[in-house]
């Protein structure tokens, strides 16, 4: 019973809807949950004993704890480690230095960490509101929310380079127990949205090994900019992300994942840049180029439809070729839903939709696309003479 005090489950009951009903001070307290019908009526009612110094307190207060346990459904450690940190997520970054300073680092290191997790999470926020943003652009006033005040710095360790972020849910255990909601909370989307960008620049990472192989549709470049600047300024043998998801607020296959990124993922965070915007910069191997362009020709397209596509833009670009034969056009890249998937696509547009394509890039306004669908082995293009829906998309820039 030392574990937990009456005072902490009391803060835990308050957080999950129940009512204090009366309260003799020292003694104890009556606690009720309102019934589910409107008007008066409770659907549980508990007594919380606050004498320790009588002699069967102990007694009174195990069945105060057995009893939550049976209403939320939550064997004894889950109940107490619950009470003990109620209704938060909590995210742990490891951070294994190399050299003689591997146990420190710079007030401008530090800051490149805060700044670069800050984005990561930001763009997990994003894309948990909005499953079909690409994860940079404006936030709504529910991220804006979330991230005000329900993201707490718990601090860094002393005795390692090691920081935690805590993630509040703000959702009733007793309604999940009783699948009263269909869906998790708001910020327990955010928190498993940030494990899958990380699991899949991790699984990304691996598959730049030598040639790049498949898509890369499951990871947002914004993320993978926020972790290069996170990590870029640290000489790191190793990265460790450590989540350890709150138990009863539902039915969670695993409440402790970990994603580790070994030196070797970090050096190909470049390659993996570069392969989610192949129209700029330089790759880091010629392998990598020499699959780039075999992948950017779609000579004999296997499957050609008319489609209507929307989605935001990744990115606009002009090939050499384009610039030495001094068209004023160019390609856009958008995320697009094709197969019931979230997919890359490549748009050739005239000049005018050009430049109506970069306004739309940098204010993070969705486009909409008609056209020739083109799709070879790896990847996938529209054509047209005019396949851009300008006039809605120069209302939504004045908007």
């Amino acid at each position: 019973m030392s574990a937990v005090t009456p005072p902490a489950v009391a803060r835990f009951m308050a957080g999950q809807g129940w009512e204090l009903e009366k309260r003799r001070e020292g003694v104890r307290e009556i606690w009720r949950y309102p019934s589910n019908e409107e008007g008066p009526g409770y659907r549980y009612r508990i007594m919380l004993p606050l004498a320790e110094d009588y002699e069967d307190h102990e007694e009174r207060f195990g069945d105060t704890l057995i009893a939550l346990g049976r209403i939320y459904d939550l064997d004894p450690w889950e109940l107490l480690e619950s009470i003990r940190s109620p209704g938060f997520d909590a995210i742990v970054i490891d951070l294994h230095g190399d050299g003689q300073d591997a146990g420190t680092v710079t007030l401008i290191q530090a800051k490149s960490v805060m700044d670069g997790f800050f984005k990561l999470l930001e763009n997990a926020a994003i894309r948990a509101s909005n499953p079909q943003s690409s994860g940079s652009g404006r936030r709504s006033k529910r991220v804006t929310k979330y991230l005000s005040e329900d993201v707490i710095f718990h601090g860094f360790s002393r005795d390692s380079l090691s920081l935690m972020i805590m993630s509040r849910l703000r959702l009733d255990r007793l309604k999940v127990a009783s699948e009263e909601h269909g869906r998790d909370s708001y910020a327990r989307q955010v928190v498993k949205t940030l494990i899958g960008d990380l699991t899949a620049m991790h699984s990304a990472a691996d598959r730049l090994r030598g040639r790049p192989t498949g898509r890369f549709e499951d990871v947002g470049l914004a993320s993978v900019n926020s972790l290069a600047s996170m990590t870029g300024s640290l000489d790191l043998s190793a990265i460790d992300f450590s989540f350890h998801l709150a138990a009863g607020y539902e039915d969670t296959r695993e409440s402790d994942v970990k994603v580790t990124f070994q030196r070797s993922h970090l050096d190909r965070i470049p390659d993996l840049k570069r392969a989610l915007k192949p129209a700029t910069g330089k790759w880091q191997s010629a392998a990598l180029g020499e699959s780039s362009s075999a992948a950017a020709s779609i000579e004999k397209p296997e499957v050609a439809e008319e489609v209507v596509l929307q989605g935001p833009v990744q990115g606009v670009f002009r090939t050499t070729g384009d610039i030495l034969r001094g068209e004023s056009g160019g390609f856009m890249m958008m995320s697009a839903v094709l197969d019931n998937q979230m997919s890359t696509v490549r748009v050739r547009l005239n000049s005018r939709e050009y430049s109506y394509a970069i306004e739309a890039h940098q204010q993070a306004i969705d486009v909409t696309v008609r056209g020739m669908l083109f799709r070879s082995e790896r990847f996938s293009e529209v054509r047209g003479e005019s396949v851009l829906d300008l006039d809605e998309l120069i209302r939504a820039l004045r908007d």
